[in-house]
């Protein structure tokens, strides 16, 4: 079943990652970018409320992926986690939001599962690099 990312930050991170998405990837209409407080004439508890509860689920999936694991942005979601049936991931980086996107036509559970631990991977201290603690593989 095809899949709707929204992307959900704190101030404008969600537009900017969203932008350098689309520079490799493309132009998707099932990408939106919430970009929570950076308005004070928006209330973006309604407005997430509203994106998860007005979301059409029985014609696609609904992702959203949050900046900060226990951040108001994904503590506003995970409010909602239980009445609808949307999936939650917090973390966000551009490596996982590529690897999501390139899959979105077949996310479950088990490959967001999958590409949440292969987003890890996108996370090194570089200087370790330099000491051959890591190798190319291991990328």
């Amino acid at each position: 079943m095809r899949t709707k990312i929204l992307i959900a930050t704190h101030g404008r991170f969600a537009e900017g990652i969203k932008d350098s998405l689309q520079m490799i990837t493309g132009i998707y209409d099932d990408i939106e970018a919430i970009c929570a407080y950076s308005r004070k004439d928006i209330d973006y508890r309604d407005l997430i409320e509203s994106k998860v509860k007005e979301h059409d689920y029985t014609t696609s999936n609904l992702l959203v992926i949050t900046d900060l694991v226990g951040g108001s942005v994904n503590n506003e979601f995970m409010k909602h986690i239980k009445d609808y049936p949307f999936y939650l991931v917090g973390g966000l980086n551009l490596g996982l939001l590529l690897e999501l996107v390139m899959q979105k036509d077949d996310l479950d559970e088990e490959s967001i599962r999958s590409c949440c631990s292969n987003g890890e991977k996108f996370i090194v201290f570089c200087n370790d690099c330099l000491e051959n603690k890591y190798v190319e593989s291991d990328f």
